[in-house]
């Protein structure tokens, strides 16, 4: 039987290339790096961004940086400037490597793929869609970057301590099955080429694999999987829904830290040190209390925002109408919905961060 959100999906991804003329709203968001150069990447239609160098009509990635010495540089992200509509852009930069990453999902009706930028000594490198099952979408992606140290032996048996950078990709998707899906990127050992990206789906790392019923489960209770670092181990922290298991599961994700011998072409430890090592921290019943929203939507009103704090205990925020609703884990069951008030003087922004700091410390 065919998912519901995967119907859901086909159905509103066919209704919105069907609207003659479309045009979606801009996006833009900025960084800044530790030396000082500010990052500002926007995805929108080239005539909208008053960019040139592309057809009119075309959606692009637009970046700027200017450094410290108010020189500007600017650049079309290679292989952006398509019919295709792009957003959830987000900006991650790795000081150890000097490394911009670009990530976002790329509307190619009737289906969805997040795709990465990054951009190293000067150069883009822009990944292929990230592989999927047919026809699929791909829901609110997140990404963290993390650092691990690890060791591994040179040829003369010497312990060689390094730090690896590492990005880590989670998204929900819509496909054969409903699943949180999970990517990793070496970017000190692949060439900085986000075509090297391991994808792996989280339910099946844990042994949990076949059909995934959706249910009664609101929507806003799977389509946001999160990843937080935990603590500064390198470790990293996913939360997600698992329809198969009918759970929801807070995991730890670390890689080896021995690495091998890189000269022995038979050494397992080598061949395996990117593999993720998975482990469940925390699970509970499906967050059945958490809003149901449109599997496309965007902003803080169809958000849900998910922090992991104390035991591993996750907290998912929502908003609602003039509230900001959230519910938390507690023991074997989800806790009561509890609400703020939002007005002038309790924004949302505000009541979001209030939320999330109780839930990193409890």
């Amino acid at each position: 039987m065919k998912p519901r959100g995967l119907l859901g999906f086909i159905l509103g991804a066919l209704a919105l290339a069907a609207l003659p003329g479309a045009v979606f709203a801009a996006e833009e968001h900025s960084l800044l790096a530790p030396d000082g150069t500010l990052h500002v990447v926007r995805a929108g239609r080239a005539v909208d961004l008053g960019v040139a160098g592309a057809s009119p009509d075309d959606y692009v990635i637009d970046w700027s940086a200017r450094s410290q010495d108010n020189s500007l540089a600017t650049a079309i992200v290679p292989g952006t400037d398509t019919g295709n509509y792009k957003r959830n852009l987000q900006l991650a930069f790795d000081e150890q490597t000097q490394t911009l990453l670009v990530l976002w999902t790329e509307e190619m009706s009737p289906y969805s793929q997040v795709r990465v930028g990054v951009l190293h000594e000067g150069a883009w490198l822009n990944s292929g869609l990230l592989p999927n099952h047919g026809i699929s979408g791909a829901y609110n992606p997140r990404m963290l970057l993390t650092h691990q140290t690890v060791s591994h032996l040179d040829e003369h048996d010497n312990v060689v301590t390094t730090t690896s950078s590492i990005l880590s990709v989670i998204w929900w998707e819509d496909a054969q099955y409903g699943q949180a899906r999970y990517a990793n990127l070496f970017l000190d050992e692949n060439g900085f080429d986000p075509a090297s990206l391991a994808i792996y789906d989280l339910p099946q790392l844990l042994g949990s694999e076949g059909e995934t019923p959706y249910g009664d489960v609101p929507s806003g209770g799977y389509l946001f999987p999160t990843l937080q670092a935990d603590g500064l181990s390198g470790a990293v922290l996913a939360s997600f829904t698992d329809l198969h298991a009918q759970k929801h599961r807070v995991v730890r994700i670390t890689y080896p830290t021995d690495q091998g011998k890189p000269s022995d072409p038979t050494s397992t430890n080598w061949k395996r040190r990117h593999i993720p090592i998975v482990g469940v921290t925390s699970e509970g019943p499906l967050p059945m209390k958490v809003k149901k929203v449109t599997a496309g939507a965007a902003g803080e009103d169809s958000a849900v925002s998910t922090t992991i704090g104390s035991g591993y205990r996750p907290t998912m925020a929502w908003r609602d109408g003039s509230a900001l609703r959230y519910t938390r884990l507690e023991g074997p069951d989800w806790a009561p919905v509890r609400s703020i008030a939002l007005d002038d003087a309790m924004t949302y922004e505000k009541a979001l961060s209030l939320v999330t700091g109780m839930g990193q410390r409890n």
